[in-house]
């Protein structure tokens, strides 16, 4: 079964690169589209310059077709860049000559494994007619039976670089497609864990971000179970800011400053930040924290009541409970303990001094167990 796994990949890579080739494509519209020098990728003996694409429009306007059926075309509109070689005097732009004018039927293979490109037939080309492995013809009949090129893809597959030593040196020619593919948005699935979230949730969880103009309301989130919110967006490649709200913006979530996942912009907001650049599965994080909500080891052993008030808090939060509350521990959204109250009294006025705004949870001890709360401090 590996083994044809395997065969069945390689034959979809070849596919997608065969079928990447396929289009028509024109020179690139800028200097250094063609040049040569001394070793691959190096055009320092010479290249085209801005100018020449003024001067020597007719080559810049001729393209090659890559047809889907394997058969390869030359489209010149009756005028290209004519050299010496082919009787021109001086060089110029002038009527094609035979057989690198498209008169004799050319195929085309590409094969992904080596990168190469081979066009078969007489007087089939990219780039300069004269350039062909491992010389520079001098005259018209010296065109071979096939040329191979080396191809590297760039831009999203909408631009090529064909490399081809003719001996002492390397010709390179930069290919543009003429209709550009655009790629389609990569998909960004964004999971938020609203364990630690301590009041009703109404109308559900949001994502808002710099892709929806932090509208409010535009990308709802779904519990997929667990507490776990989702959503998958299809988006630009490139930086985004965006942070979870609850019930549209009635509650957006504070990030303390400086968060590994905070962006990078110094201003008044702490916001998410991802650069878009494939598709992506994030974490699940905790709801206003950067990080995975993390058990702490507490488990509700008992049904009494405690109440919280207020909630969300500022600087002081009043406990009240149907027990004698013997430990109170404040823990913050990475699960670490940052306050403890040791007390004897069903209710308790605990000050949050010293407590950054964010989500906590609150663990109370009595004599007949720990229940756990949680806690909002603006």
């Amino acid at each position: 079964m590996k083994k044809i796994y395997l065969i069945i990949c390689a034959i979809s890579s070849t596919f997608m690169m065969h079928a990447q080739m396929e289009g028509t494509w024109k020179l690139a519209n800028q200097a250094g589209a063609l040049g040569v020098g001394p070793n691959l990728g190096d055009i320092s003996w010479w290249s085209n310059q801005t100018g020449d694409l003024t001067t020597r429009a007719c080559l810049f306007d001729d393209s090659v077709t890559f047809n889907a059926n394997g058969s390869f075309m030359t489209y010149q509109d009756n005028s290209t860049w004519l050299e010496a070689w082919q009787g021109a005097a001086p060089d110029g732009c002038g009527a094609p000559v035979a057989p690198h004018n498209g008169s004799n039927p050319a195929t085309w293979a590409y094969n992904s494994a080596t990168s190469e490109l081979t066009v078969n037939g007489v007087g089939a080309f990219i780039g300069l007619a004269k350039v062909i492995n491992g010389a520079e013809i001098a005259s018209p009949a010296a065109a071979p039976a096939s040329i191979t090129y080396l191809i590297t893809f760039q831009n999203g597959g909408n631009t090529f670089i064909a490399d081809i030593s003719f001996g002492g040196g390397f010709w390179r020619f930069v290919y543009e497609k003429t209709q550009i593919v655009v790629p389609p948005n990569p998909n960004v699935t964004f999971r938020v864990n609203m364990s630690n979230y301590p009041d009703i949730i109404a109308t559900g969880v949001y994502v808002n971000g710099t892709f929806n103009g932090f509208c409010g309301a535009c990308n709802p989130m779904t519990n997929i179970g667990g507490n776990i919110w989702e959503v998958v967006l299809p988006l630009p490649v490139g930086p985004i800011q965006y942070i979870f709200t609850v019930d549209t913006w009635t509650v957006s979530e504070v990030l303390a400053a400086g968060g590994t996942c905070n962006d990078p912009v110094v201003d008044a907001f702490e916001n998410r930040y991802l650069n878009v650049t494939a598709d992506a599965i994030l974490p699940s994080v905790c709801f206003g924290s950067c990080e995975e909500c993390l058990n702490i080891g507490l488990s509700e052993l008992v049904s009494g009541e405690v109440l919280l008030m207020p909630n969300p808090a500022k600087s002081t939060v009043q406990l009240s409970s149907t027990e004698n509350m013997k430990k109170i521990d404040i823990i913050d959204a990475q699960g670490k303990n940052v306050k403890t109250v040791n007390c004897n009294a069903t209710e308790m006025n605990v000050s949050l001094d010293g407590l950054n705004a964010g989500f906590y949870t609150v663990a109370i001890g009595s004599d007949k167990g720990t229940i756990t709360r949680k806690l909002i401090i603006e």
